[in-house]
């Protein structure tokens, strides 16, 4: 079995760690495993041991990535050139909706659209041009309906607006990187609270900064640490934790993390595993696999509610302490041998349904 994951560049989303590390884990027992991208993308921010296919306007292929600037156009181009001339038999795992489209063009009787998201609803805070928003808004939009076996990263996608899917593989952890801090039951003098700074506005972090204002005027000893990018607060300490063993430390310093995004609620949400995985009380506004007994829920676009939770934490981290401990069982199911594996079967019951169909 061939399997190849067409990107359009490299990023450091959560979503493209997620396709590196299936992609490591189906290398290891032994499926072949291509990563297909445009020439001209960034580096490769996440580890991959699969090889690494890039290609030009023309989709002529290399192993060594260039300088050759591309548009977006033309590393569609070149990516779809590729895959056409591939197997029917191969396997492709489609990511991103503009990949989706491909399907279209019957590049292979074995093709898969791994929906991490709902991507239409990242364009709502899209700050260019309004009619280039809705046009981007609207193809995303239009993917779902493509006759595609769609496999969704959390049960609410399942049957959420217009996607439809039968299956569900979630997002997985190295639980030899993220493994829990030990936690203290007794108050400390100065409560550290942590939150991963985005730009998208729809990711909350800017509540975090205003809750902590709160609290810093009540007189409250709190120590915001903001990992990677500003936020509009001045007091707190800026930290850009470069890999995944860094990024697990940076959790292991918090004394509670606060993952307050705005939309689509009930999905996976890489901060809200990641905390608990380390063993950090989470503050978040209902993402999986968050519940009242295993962490805080609080509404959205709520600093005064996350400023009140903290304050609460601050007075009483017992609490946190023991919705940290339920956590951590919850959070094994995330573990990557076991998604890869539950991702792989998804792909080899399926090709075998696939073999008799003409293409």
């Amino acid at each position: 079995m061939k399997i190849i994951i067409p990107i359009i560049k490299f990023g450091k989303g959560g979503g493209h760690r997620v396709l590196m590390n299936l992609a490591n884990h189906w290398k290891k027992n032994g499926i072949d495993v291509e990563i297909v991208v445009g020439k001209n993308t960034p580096k490769n921010y996440y580890p991959t041991i699969a090889k690494i296919v890039y290609v030009d306007e023309f989709g002529k292929n290399s192993t060594i990535k260039s300088e050759y600037k591309m548009n977006y156009f033309f590393i569609m181009k070149g990516i779809f050139k590729y895959l056409k001339r591939q197997d029917k038999k191969t396997v492709v795992i489609a990511n991103k909706y503009t990949t989706a489209y491909f399907k279209l063009f019957k590049i292979s009787k074995n093709y898969f659209y791994y929906i991490q998201a709902y991507e239409p609803e990242f364009y709502d805070s899209y700050k260019g041009n309004s009619i280039k928003k809705n046009i981007l808004k609207f193809l995303a939009w239009l993917t779902y309906f493509i006759p595609i076996k769609k496999i969704v990263n959390a049960d609410i996608y399942k049957n959420y607006k217009n996607i439809k899917s039968e299956y569900v593989v979630p997002p997985g952890l190295d639980m030899d990187i993220y493994y829990p801090k030990k936690l203290s039951k007794y108050n400390k003098k100065t409560l550290i609270v942590g939150c991963i700074g985005r730009i998208e506005e729809w990711k909350g972090c800017q509540d975090v900064g205003k809750a902590i204002e709160i609290l810093h005027k009540k007189g409250l000893n709190i120590k915001l640490k903001v990992a990677f990018n500003p936020i509009d607060y001045k007091n707190y300490e800026l930290i850009k934790p470069d890999g995944d063993e860094n990024l697990a430390d940076y959790y292991r310093s918090l004394d509670v993390l606060v993952a307050p995004g705005h939309i689509q609620l009930g999905a996976i949400h890489y901060p809200v595993i990641e905390g608990m995985a380390c063993n950090v009380p989470v503050i978040t506004t209902g993402y999986y696999p968050a519940t009242n007994e295993n962490s805080f829920i609080v509404p959205i676009k709520s600093p005064e509610k996350i400023a009140e939770t903290l304050e609460s934490i601050y007075y009483n981290y017992e609490e946190a302490y023991n919705k940290a401990l339920i956590a951590q069982e919850k959070i094994k199911e995330f573990d990557w041998e076991i998604i890869a594996q539950k991702f792989l079967d998804i792909i080899k019951k399926e090709v075998r349904n696939n073999k008799n169909e003409k293409i």
